[in-house]
């Protein structure tokens, strides 16, 4: 899929050396939709960036789609050691984009939820935490694959 006809900000492609420090950071391999994304625009976001959020009767907005840099404040590796390391998001998962409120958008790395986009919620997070999507009730299904997310985008 073309994913630079969809974005208004476009970054320059990761370098493939990034997307595989990533999977192995993540200790999973990531989705092909969503390899391909960073491989067209390593970061940057999209013209139409509204999310529904149907669950909550609401919507949201998809910020900005974090990057590959290591060091960056806005990339993959910097929000996953964050939320990971306080046991706030599921062990594989790739935190791939905030919205304005503080809350992610994640994609599963487990096997069976593989490649399907969450929306975790952290106002409504469980006390204990845990490794598994189970284990996190404050995260809801959005979409069976990135690809059909971002076409599911509607006005921000």
């Amino acid at each position: 899929m073309n994913y630079l006809d969809l974005m208004d900000d476009r970054r320059p492609p990761a370098p493939s050396n990034a997307i595989r420090a990533l999977e192995q950071h993540n200790g999973a391999p990531l989705p092909a939709p969503y390899k391909e994304l960073l491989a067209q625009s390593d970061g940057g976001g999209f013209d139409r960036c509204g999310v529904e959020l149907p669950w909550r009767n609401d919507r949201t907005v998809l910020d900005v789609l974090f990057t590959t840099h290591p060091t960056d404040s806005y990339g993959v590796i910097d929000n996953y050691d964050v939320y990971r390391g306080m046991n706030r998001i599921p062990r594989l998962s790739c935190p791939f984009a905030p919205d304005p409120g503080g809350d992610l958008f994640l994609l599963s790395l487990e096997e069976d939820s593989y490649g399907q986009v969450f929306y975790w919620d952290h106002e409504h997070e469980p006390v204990d935490g845990g490794d598994m999507f189970a284990d996190f009730p404050n995260t809801n299904e959005l979409a069976p694959d990135l690809e059909t997310f971002i076409l599911g985008l509607g006005e921000g």
